[in-house]
């Protein structure tokens, strides 16, 4: 072999290097396009995790816990006028059932201002409201769940909400009860009229068979259940109040919603009487005197806007339905091409008050195979009871799957159909909580329901081009065949409720993206332990799948 002279290898030392900077260099920019590309994919919940896990300290919340100079706040300034002072500011945790949000607090002597910081000196509005309309409590069991410190939490609501409120100390805690408390019973003392009269709906109450309703007389003082004492005693029942529970039928919201004791029906009521507040910053929010006089005789408008029903807090063998306004327009159901999984008639049990299904021993129903608890091709009647009642109510259920539902109620409803029990009342429930405990029934099923076992076959039919749609589709009916009938059965019942969803998507905000991120981490993972990533890879392939 020819040996090279010192300027050959000085040139073929100098191409190498360029070579290798070369490759060098297409290498990063192939990550770096790889590294845009991968978020782009990312889904929007992920990255928003992903955006919080990296933030940098510097701009954490920790560094916003600085006192706000009401002088020199614009937010505070924009709310001040001659009959409104600021009281006080503080950084607080907001707690629903699993939910947690930081805030900070405004408080002036007629509202409370609830924003969300954004730096030191800049906070956005997320919720503005009366201070006569509110209402502070100690029941934080009833409203969150996980641990508090009631050392320095206490409840806080206002129509139509309650949330626990935790400060930085015992000192603050103390010092907001006491001028919330105070502010609420001066604002009080300003209502007029301050008694009003309270239409309370009730059916199957006492000896009433038919669906009745009683005017009561309420104060602003009167608690909801001095309320439900006060209906007992005009539906001429001598029961404990514990034994039933107010509602609310709401026109803002998509469901009735149980109140749990301590909140006032009466702010409740003046609440949907007056206008809605008017836009961030204006300093009329407040009605004057003279007009909110005035709406409080239109007692018409009221029964509209708000309507109180009253029912038994234990369940009942006999399923009562929810009372609706009716001077309200019924919805009109419109059958989805897929529901022939509802009225195919395929199981007897839901035109036949007999069924020959045997009653799940208690404890039997989360957890348990489904070939352990369906009958004669038949799926147990509690999970058919939630199916149908999501099938009827989700697509007119704004955030169905999506919005959370309370902790104790969830827990409740379970326990209850997992006692064996087969005639749960699905009406009494709220959609939310019904659609929290039937995902929860979804994650128990052992192997999943689209069956762990066949995780490596539902992936790689899942990682198919787009342009394969048609083999992708018989992969998918091949796999379908493979799960055991029961899963199938369920299976069927599951996608035939998200497509009715998602054909009423513009009014219930589901669509079939928003539904493949709610529902798919509960219909497949992978058969043995895995990282994070891996889980939510397989999640993320199933997500696509269920929106295409």
């Amino acid at each position: 072999m020819e040996t090279m002279s010192p300027q050959q290898q000085n040139e073929l030392s100098r191409r190498t290097s360029l070579t290798g900077e070369s490759k060098t260099s297409k290498q990063h920019e192939h990550k770096r396009r790889m590294k845009s590309l991968s978020h782009r994919r990312q889904s929007a919940p992920s990255l928003v995790i992903n955006k919080a896990l990296t933030r940098s300290r510097t701009f954490s919340r920790e560094s916003f816990l600085v006192p706000v100079c009401p002088d020199t706040c614009p937010l505070v300034q924009s709310f001040l006028c001659p009959d409104r002072t600021f009281l006080l500011h503080g950084h607080v945790t907001l707690k629903t059932g699993l939910q947690t949000q930081d805030r900070d607090l405004f408080l002036f002597t007629d509202i409370l201002i609830i924003t969300k910081s954004k730096s030191p000196t800049h906070f956005k509005l997320k919720a503005q409201v009366c201070v006569g309309e509110m209402w502070t409590a100690q029941c934080m069991e009833d409203v969150c769940e996980g641990s508090t410190n009631p050392e320095r939490s206490f409840v806080m609501g206002w129509p139509t909400c309650n949330c626990v409120v935790t400060f930085s100390s015992e000192v603050q805690k103390e010092r907001w009860l006491s001028l919330l408390k105070s502010g609420i019973k001066e604002e009080k003392e300003k209502d007029d009229p301050k008694t009003i009269p309270l239409k309370v709906f009730g059916k199957g109450i006492g000896s009433c068979a038919q669906a009745v309703s009683k005017t009561l007389g309420v104060s602003n003082s009167d608690s909801t259940n001095e309320v439900v004492r006060l209906a007992l005693q005009q539906f001429g029942v001598t029961s404990c109040v514990k034994d039933y529970q107010l509602w609310v039928n709401s026109k803002r919201d998509n469901a009735p919603y149980p109140l749990i004791g301590h909140e006032f029906p009466f702010s409740i009521q003046m609440n949907h009487m007056r206008e809605p507040l008017s836009q961030p910053g204006r300093r009329d929010t407040v009605q004057p005197p003279d007009r909110q006089r005035a709406m409080h005789r239109d007692q018409v408008q009221v029964d509209k806007q708000c309507q109180f029903i009253l029912k038994t807090r234990c369940s009942s063998t006999t399923t009562t339905p929810v009372i609706v306004d009716p001077a309200q327009k019924p919805f009109k159901r419109r059958r989805s091409l897929i529901n022939w999984a509802f009225w195919k008639g395929s199981n007897p049990n839901l035109h036949s008050s007999s069924t020959n299904l045997s009653s799940p021993a208690p404890g039997y129903l989360f957890g348990q195979s489904l070939s352990t608890i369906c009958w004669d091709n038949s799926l147990p009647k509690p999970v058919m009871d939630m199916l149908v009642f999501l099938y009827n109510e989700g697509p007119f259920t704004r955030g169905i799957f999506r919005r959370s539902a309370g902790a104790r109620a969830c827990r409740e409803l379970r326990d209850r159909l997992d006692s064996g029990a087969q005639d749960v009342p699905m009406t009494r429930e709220h959609v939310f909580i019904i659609a929290a405990v039937f995902k929860d029934f979804l994650r128990n099923i052992p192997g999943s329901l689209l069956c762990s076992d066949l995780y490596e076959q539902w992936m790689d039919v899942m990682e198919e081009a787009e342009s394969e749609e048609e083999e992708q589709a018989q992969d998918i009916t091949r796999l379908i065949g493979l799960l055991p009938k029961e899963n199938a059965l369920l299976l069927r019942y599951v996608v035939s409720v998200l497509h009715g969803i998602q054909e009423n998507a513009h009014d219930n905000q589901m669509n079939a993206f928003n539904l493949s991120v709610c529902i798919a981490p509960s219909m497949l993972w992978a058969p043995g332990p895995s990282s994070p990533e891996v889980e939510g890879e397989g999640a993320k392939k199933v997500r696509g799948r269920l929106e295409g």
